[in-house]
């Protein structure tokens, strides 16, 4: 791209048009909306959950988190979750293609990123398969999100292993917030059509529900070759939220059904399958049910008891998946003195499975096709006011045992030092673990094939002009290890200007590598493919480095602005190669966006994103990817009381861009298109 369009989508992305006043709440009331209209210092006040496990401000929280607001969400024009991710510091977002995403924090992106922890009020969205989230089959939907806590940096500790580089706790809106009637329905280019509908209704002064329904279609984009993709993404589900309250006691209970189908067009060729692709869809079922009760002893003791049950269905091309699950977990907060807050709590999580291969057994053989598994965790957290409201130690840990005897122990120390109320410095060492997945453990196949640089003669048998890796998966599959110093700033210098900076360097020890099983050489596999086995080990290390900058700024009260900017380097491997830990990340991120109040009734959002080039890289050598702007802009009009109608456009800049490139398992590479959608809300 030249250089003229990025400064014309700068300018577009800084400058604001004339203004008349700042939209009033036509209610009358607090809601979500209102965080546009706090102060930065009220703003630092705002509560978050996800890094103690407990209520706390902002600003006492001694980790680099992140709370994406509902009317950050509304104001972004993101049509998904992953899409609003990108409203985070410090995340990585890339689309592989109108279905797939690569979801990641401080490095490891990919397909199959696997050291990021999603929980959605708490439910645990990973998968067991691969440790990571199938983001097309979690289709939250974005109506129902009150904010999103992002903490960058591990949080295993408090949530347990594969919370390594960082956990992202979607939290949905309380069923009281949700009374009336809302309707939401999209139409555009490639978000072809999105219609959810919600209705609340008070069954007593204490005691509300909501039930809920969505569906959308998602159109396919284009290859490379600006030929037809296969990328369309259906979703449907229906859902409910009950939440109650009668004296010190709390209760909710949530639960949701749906099903979701993308397609894809999968490279296959192999040895076994002389082809070279195969159209498919990927096939997701879930249903889970989810209770909570909390209890308040009123003596600065509060007791909370979660259990939630989950059954799922997976199919894809490679394979199938049935799940079930069932979680528990209790805690108890404590006030120790007037100079501790003590929190702790057990649980117990069992999962039983059942993996298959593929019917035509061309793809994958499972070693273990069914297994059941039970996780058992103990954590403990206390903080201590060193000097009150200027020192605080924080301490904590957490053990988890599988029932292979393998225990996870991921300790955590924090500091924090606040001056005083306007600026907060921290610093913290902390151990995460990731544990194996069932492929890593259970799964063997054959990698699809990459053409070989230049032909190689073998005598006697031919000649080999393609390369294939033979991956076997490892009973003995043991941990990964994380050892992580965090460091960061946060100042709010004004009522209209705030900036954060978070720095760390990560150490990982016996991360996943594939070696050699047998003779180190390849083998001839049969003409014309040349064949390494290879086999799952934990051999490999790495180190990683960053910082991260954020600021806030407001110059009116109808004009706000937002920018990040992340460094991320990586380094020290223990191979002397490329590896798949070496790949898959930009070092840099860069975001800016901005708001304005055009009148009482109009607002223009612009949001302008740049990603640096990266690499992909599974097994076998990848290609880059060239750096790449984005910018996406929305217009929303208050009709009325009732009714806003927004136009969003989406990478705007080019027709077409590739993000990401899909490994191990390659697809047709396809590009992010040009994309413009009209919505319309109502609430009654």
């Amino acid at each position: 791209m030249k250089l003229k369009p990025r400064l014309l989508a700068l300018a577009l992305a800084c400058t604001p048009l004339p203004a008349l006043s700042t939209p009033p709440d036509p209610a009358g009331t607090t809601t979500d909306a209102d965080l546009f209209e706090l102060s930065l210092e009220q703003l630092m006040d705002v509560v978050v959950t996800s890094v103690s496990k407990r209520s706390q401000p902002l600003s006492s929280t001694a980790a680099a988190v992140h709370v994406i607001s509902a009317e950050d969400i509304r104001r972004s024009g993101a049509a998904n979750l992953p899409e609003a991710l990108r409203l985070a510091p410090g995340v990585h977002v890339a689309r592989f293609s109108n279905n797939r995403w690569s979801v990641s924090i401080r490095g490891f992106g990919g397909r199959y990123a696997n050291k990021l922890l999603v929980l959605q009020d708490g439910r645990s969205l990973y998968s067991p398969v691969y440790s990571g989230v199938f983001w097309e089959f979690n289709d939250i939907p974005l109506e129902l999100v009150e904010r999103i806590e992002v903490v960058r940096g591990p949080g295993a500790s408090i949530w347990g292993a594969n919370a390594v580089n960082g956990v992202i706790n979607i939290i949905t809106r309380n069923a009281a917030e949700a009374r009336g009637t809302q309707l939401s329905a999209s139409a555009g280019t490639t978000l072809r059509g999105s219609l959810f509908a919600s209705h609340g209704v008070a069954l007593s002064e204490g005691t509300h529900l909501e039930v809920h329904a969505k569906s959308q279609y998602v159109e396919p984009s284009s290859t490379t070759e600006a030929g037809p993709a296969r990328d369309f993404w259906r979703t449907r589900q229906a859902g409910f939220r009950l939440d109650g309250k009668s004296g010190a006691d709390t209760f909710r209970l949530q639960g949701s059904a749906r099903d979701s189908v993308a397609g894809d067009h999968f490279m296959q060729r192999t040895p076994d399958i002389d082809a070279p692709a195969r159209n498919y869809n990927s096939v997701s079922e879930l249903a889970y049910l989810l209770g909570r009760w909390e209890h308040d002893a009123g003596d600065g003791t509060l007791h909370s008891l979660q259990a939630y049950a989950e059954k799922s269905r997976l199919d894809i091309l490679v394979g199938s998946e049935r799940r079930s699950t069932f979680d528990i977990e209790y805690q108890q907060e404590q006030r120790l003195g007037e100079r501790v807050d003590f929190v702790w709590g057990g649980g117990w999580r069992h999962t039983r499975d059942e993996i298959l291969g593929d019917t035509e057994g061309r793809y994958v053989r499972i070693d273990n096709t069914r297994d059941q598994a039970d996780l058992f965790s103990l954590f403990a957290q206390g903080e201590f006011a060193l000097v009150p409201e200027r020192w605080a130690l924080i301490l904590g840990a957490r053990a988890d045992l599988r029932d292979d005897a393998k225990v996870a122990f991921q300790p955590n120390a924090r500091v924090l030092f606040t001056p005083d109320r306007m600026h907060s410095l921290w610093a913290s060492v902390a151990r995460g673990v990731r544990t194996a997945s069932r492929a890593e453990q259970s799964v063997s196949g054959t990698l699809p094939a990459a053409p070989l640089p230049y032909p190689i003669p073998m005598p006697r048998l031919g000649t080999a002009t393609d390369f294939v890796t033979q991956l076997d998966g490892n009973p003995g599959f043991g941990h990964e290890y994380l050892d992580a110093l965090d460091l960061g700033w946060r100042a709010a210098w004004s009522p209209a200007l705030s900036t954060e900076v978070a720095a760390y360097h990560y150490r990982y020890d016996d991360l996943r590598h594939a070696r050699p099983s047998g003779s180190p050489q390849p083998i001839f596999a049969r003409p014309p493919y040349l064949a390494q086995p290879v086999q799952l080990a934990t051999t490999e290390q790495a180190r990683v480095s960053g910082v991260e900058f954020s600021a806030h700024w407001r110059p009116t009260d109808a004009w706000d602005l937002a920018a990040s900017l992340a460094l991320n380097h990586m380094g020290h491997s223990s191979v002397d190669r490329r590896s798949e830990f070496s790949e898959g990340t930009p070092e840099r991120i860069f975001t800016l966006r901005t708001g304005y109040a055009i009148s009482p009734a109009l607002q223009w959002d612009a949001w302008l994103r740049h990603s640096s080039a990266l690499y992909t890289y599974s097994f076998q050598a990848g290609r880059k990817i060239d750096p790449h702007w984005t910018l996406d802009m929305r217009l929303g009009w208050k009709a009325s009381r009732d009714l806003e109608i927004s136009i969003v456009g989406q990478n705007l800049l080019d027709r077409r861009h590739l993000e990401a490139i899909s490994e191990p398992l390659p697809s047709i590479l396809t590009e992010i298109e040009r994309g413009v959608y009209l919505r319309a809300d109502w609430r009654l």
